[in-house]
């Protein structure tokens, strides 16, 4: 990601919850004082934090989302646009180092063209509904795309043999409805939940173990913070949102659909080394 950083040659658009990484924070002035056109839009809640206060004090524009009852959970960067960073993956050095993540690195331009209007129309607050659907990506933005209705729904009433995922944050009836749907009709059903956000009392763990499901919990002492649906080992489904109400319906994310069995093989590889660590 540094390197992306540093070998840009035109602009540089961030749209991050959470900046914490000095290696961030360094190659993004650095950038800027190259003459490269930077920015970056993160959450009110975060806009005085200090390597945000660092950024605007080296000339780089800050916005902010100015809505303190939903969150602009994106994580997200385009370089030069060609190049896409995106994922469950914050700025952080714990996100980077200690939690367990995943981040996706894109080269297209079509998709990065695609990412900078978000961008746009997200500092401008002029939001427009418009999913990017080709062959084998689909990327869904929150709240206008209605992500939830319009695909993750659909995708696991169509599966036919398993669907695995990692949690952070799980609270939405529907989709727990949908996946015991799925599991009573034979659907191979395996799910890992972060163990500290699953003591909420509105997680949905305990209402889909009852059923039967495999749950289990992550055993790693920071946090499980992927937000990954694995569909019947063709299929991922992941990027900033959890799978909560206001993910869908208030906070700004984004959600890639990406439709690549060997793609789809590795994170079913993640999957299976966390699930067989998890308690």
């Amino acid at each position: 990601m540094v390197d992306d950083i540093s070998m840009a040659n035109r602009s540089i658009k961030v749209a991050i919850y959470n900046l914490t990484s000095d290696n961030i924070r360094d190659a993004l002035i650095q950038a800027h004082d190259y003459g490269i056109d930077v920015s970056v839009y993160t959450d009110d809640s975060n806009k005085n934090d200090e390597d945000i206060a660092i950024l605007k004090q080296n000339g780089i524009p800050v916005y902010d989302d100015h809505n303190k009852y939903a969150l602009m959970h994106d994580k997200f960067m385009v370089i030069d646009d060609r190049i896409v960073w995106t994922g469950s993956t914050n700025y952080t050095a714990q996100s980077f180092y200690k939690n367990y993540e995943n981040a996706v690195r894109i080269v297209d331009s079509g998709v990065a063209n695609f990412y900078a209007q978000e961008y746009l129309e997200m500092i401008s607050d002029t939001l427009v509904p418009k999913p990017y659907i080709s062959q084998d990506l689909e990327i869904y933005f929150s709240p206008e795309d209605k992500f939830r209705e319009s695909k993750l729904l659909p995708l696991i009433n169509r599966a036919k043999k398993s669907i695995h995922f990692l949690i952070y944050s799980f609270t939405n009836k529907e989709i727990a409805n949908a996946l015991i749907n799925a599991y009573n009709r034979g659907v191979e059903i395996k799910g890992v939940f972060d163990k500290s956000w699953s003591t909420n009392r509105y997680s949905k763990d305990e209402y889909l173990k009852d059923t039967g499901i495999d749950i289990k919990y992550d055993s790693n002492p920071y946090t499980l913070h992927d937000k990954v649906m694995i569909i019947d080992d063709k299929i991922v489904v992941t990027g900033s949102y959890n799978f909560t109400n206001s993910a869908d319906s208030k906070n700004e994310e984004n959600s890639l659909v990406i439709k690549n069995e060997q793609i789809a093989n590795r994170y079913e590889d993640e999957f299976e080394r966390i699930y067989e660590k998890a308690i």
